[in-house]
């Protein structure tokens, strides 16, 4: 299979999201549309669970298996110290129009956003199969291009309002953020309002 390394435009992923519409393939929609409007991994988006929707605030998605990270040190054998890794967790606000496909294609009965059609509703996908979905669908993107398009819809956003704002492109990605970035927070609100923005 030909290697997928472009970044779709606007234009090309709105007549993606077109056909898959009309072809009425849910699956592939839905994770296409939380690649590229949510910019999560495929770790993330294949272990994001029904209840993670609306968990901590209306409108998110708790991400409860994020990237692994360093986190110090610990004790290991004898005197050795070993890595000690943990998953980054967040939050991710939701499109409004995101939302509404999401609360009506999600399956309560399933633990899992993904919906499993056959095997075990009650286990997760491996992250390969997010990759096997857009194959199957056609898309002529990768997975991992889903996330930089979601990172350059926020930033034109920003630049055409003149608002640029890397500490809020870090909490969307999940990225590390700076000893001093890390003073304070931002609203709830205010990622709302600019992820509603930058997808209407």
């Amino acid at each position: 299979m030909q290697k997928r390394t472009h970044i779709p435009t606007r234009e090309e992923y709105h007549q993606t999201l077109a056909r898959l519409t009309e072809e009425k393939n849910l699956d592939a929609l839905v994770a296409v549309r939380m690649g590229c409007e949510l910019g999560v991994s495929r770790l993330e988006l294949v272990n994001i669970k029904v209840t993670d929707i609306d968990r901590m605030n209306k409108r998110g998605i708790w991400i409860e298996v994020a990237k692994k990270v360093r986190r110090g040190y610990k004790q290991g054998r004898g005197k050795h110290k070993q890595r000690n890794f943990e998953m980054r967790q967040r939050e991710i606000p939701i499109n409004t129009s995101l939302y509404q496909l999401l609360i009506s294609y999600i399956d309560k009965s399933q633990v899992y956003v993904l919906k499993r059609h056959k095997g075990d509703k009650t286990k997760v996908f491996v992250p390969r199969n997010v990759n096997k979905i857009y194959e199957d669908a056609e898309i002529p993107w990768s997975t991992h291009r889903s996330r930089h398009f979601f990172t350059n819809c926020v930033k034109d956003w920003m630049r055409k309002n003149r608002q640029m704002d890397d500490e809020l492109i870090k909490e969307y990605l999940g990225h590390q953020k700076t000893v001093t970035e890390n003073y304070g927070g931002l609203s709830w609100d205010y990622k709302i309002e600019v992820i509603d923005k930058a997808f209407q």
